[in-house]
């Protein structure tokens, strides 16, 4: 373990196939040292496999959407109300047809009336994806071994709680310093467009960016990010929980895998594990904020109808 600090220096500049090997061998070495490694790895695959068969855009696809490293459509790019008029037909797609659309649509200037009429209607399709993106998440948690074992009406108020801001780790991937994916990687909005918006709507996910931007620093890998979201998921300390102890039984497995797998896939990342920690104490004030937004929305928009799901999860959250 000695050459291990020499081997971390050079870890991120090391072609893919030594970089594999190294870690195997350090895994190799780790397992004999600590046998309970095993589990923690198994424990990691595990979630990994259900991020992946639950999650439809993984951080992997997404970035490679936004640096033009696939052999799909380049995605359409909604920069103005009329690039969104034009768009929006495909909102939540998870194909847009190959045909050019845009060039055979014909769009006029956009009056304030029908903008607000526009506005209204693509917070509502992002309320559709975000109630879809509700059951992928309840469905990964119910893959977090352990979790269906615990008293039904702590599954619920955990799920309560982590659903917003597991959807907050979601998006970061999905955005950049200049705009974010929507409709399964089919759309790119860019952030200027979104500050563009009347207020509340401006607002609402300028702090998505700035927190998204600083996340995506940490350059967290899939694997990286489905042991994240268990960790949110089983937080003890949320409020109305009825039996504590097996939620923080299984929260502290999952901190392990989590501390090791960093450990073992970011070796030149010093205190990154303490880092990505850090991330949950943001996140909660991002979604205070943010029902705080919400609340906004239903007081000045008369024609403003709240999915049910996200309603009954925003009541009385914060």
């Amino acid at each position: 373990m000695v050459g291990m600090s020499h081997n971390a220096i050079r870890f991120g500049r090391m072609p893919q196939a030594e970089k594999e090997k190294l870690l195997a061998e350090v895994s190799s070495d780790l397992e004999h040292m600590h046998p309970e490694a095993a589990d923690l790895r198994a424990l990691a695959k595990h979630l990994y496999e259900s991020y992946l068969k639950n999650f439809p855009l993984t951080k992997a696809k997404a970035r490679a959407i936004l640096s033009g490293k696939t052999s799909d459509n380049a995605p359409f790019v909604v920069h103005d109300m009329k690039s969104l008029l034009e768009g929006e037909q495909f909102i939540n797609c998870r194909q847009i047809p190959r045909q050019d659309h845009h060039r055979h649509l014909n769009v006029s200037s956009v009056q304030s009336d029908l903008q607000r009429e526009v506005e209204l209607r693509f917070f509502h399709s992002c309320q559709s994806r975000s109630a879809e993106a509700v059951s992928e998440v309840t469905e990964f948690a119910k893959s977090i071994p352990g979790f269906l074992n615990l008293d039904l009406n702590d599954q619920v108020t955990l799920l309560k709680y982590a659903v917003i801001e597991v959807l907050i780790i979601m998006m970061a991937p999905l955005m950049n310093k200049d705009g974010t994916l929507i409709s399964y990687g089919q759309i790119f909005m860019t952030r200027e467009f979104l500050k563009s918006l009347r207020k509340p709507f401006s607002e609402m996910m300028e702090p998505k960016f700035e927190f998204s931007v600083k996340f995506n620093m940490l350059e967290l890998d899939d694997t990286d990010m489905a042991l994240f979201f268990a960790v949110i998921i089983l937080s003890g300390d949320r409020p109305g929980l009825l039996n504590v102890k097996p939620i923080e039984d299984l929260q502290e497995n999952v901190l392990h895998s989590l501390e090791l797998h960093l450990k073992m896939n970011h070796p030149d990342s010093l205190h990154l594990f303490a880092k990505v920690l850090q991330k949950m104490t943001d996140l909660r004030q991002i979604v205070s904020d943010h029902v705080h937004f919400i609340q906004l929305l239903k007081e000045s928009e008369i024609n403003m109808c709240l999915h049910p799901l996200l309603q009954e999860i925003m009541k009385d959250l914060y």
